[in-house]
């Protein structure tokens, strides 16, 4: 897109700004365990970290993780949905962001930025004001303001977010995340603003810097990767060209 400039980064959270694999799976397990009404770790996917990394890339979305891994029905996984925020915020296992991301993201202060996440949008807000990062987003979009079957990678938050921000005039957005899912909620994403005749390009950067992402069998891959936190800083100034 020739002299098309960012209008806004955007961001997901678990596994791209966030390392929240242990607090995840410890409210999972409690999640788990209150609605089976037995031991959470008799299913594999809660055995080990590991297990639960593994069985969060197998599904497209939180809903299809819990309908495959623990065999809820649709009434069951709604009721889970609204268990997340009160376990997540009664949950102490401390989170971390990833090395360097603070500095990328005021690197990259002239753009605004959001978050548009599967997690509760409380829960990362708190997060990000006892580490003083609160001011540095414009928008958290989290599973709450989305409608409860329109989660990534429906494009739904994606795209109210970009309304929010006022970013829906021409030109780039850029969407880092870490899963196939996000990849798949930009395309949707770009999709809807196409047929509204949209001149706003969503630009997807997997963030692998967490994991060694095999994506030969994504049905959709990011235009860009990135291995490591600063190489974003590049990536988004080849994108702003």
């Amino acid at each position: 897109m020739p002299n098309m400039h960012i209008n806004a980064i955007i961001w997901d959270y678990d596994g791209t700004l966030v390392d929240t694999r242990h607090k995840n799976l410890n409210v999972t397990k409690k999640i788990i365990a209150g609605i089976t009404k037995s031991d959470s770790t008799e299913f594999p996917a809660l055995q080990s970290l590991e297990n639960y990394e593994l069985a969060n890339r197998r599904a497209a979305n939180w809903r299809e993780l819990y309908r495959q891994e623990f065999d809820l029905g649709e009434a069951q996984i709604d009721q889970a949905g609204r268990m997340w925020t009160a376990y997540q915020l009664n949950d102490d296992t401390e989170v971390a962001f990833y090395d360097g991301i603070d500095a990328v993201i005021r690197g990259l202060a002239e753009f605004p930025h959001a978050i548009v996440s599967q997690n509760s949008s409380s829960s990362i807000a708190l997060h990000l004001e006892k580490k003083h990062m609160r001011p540095l987003f414009k928008q958290i979009i989290g599973y709450e303001e989305v409608d409860i079957k329109k989660q990534k990678p429906e494009p739904d938050g994606l795209l109210r977010c970009l309304e929010k921000l006022s970013a829906l005039e021409a030109g780039k957005v850029c969407y880092i995340g870490d899963h196939e899912t996000d990849a798949l909620c930009v395309r949707a994403a770009n999709r809807v603003l196409q047929e509204n005749g949209s001149r706003v390009k969503i630009l997807s950067i997997g963030a692998f810097y967490d994991n060694e992402a095999d994506t030969s069998s994504w049905k959709v891959r990011p235009d860009f990767a990135v291995h490591r936190v600063e190489d974003i800083l590049k990536i988004v100034d080849q994108i702003d060209r």
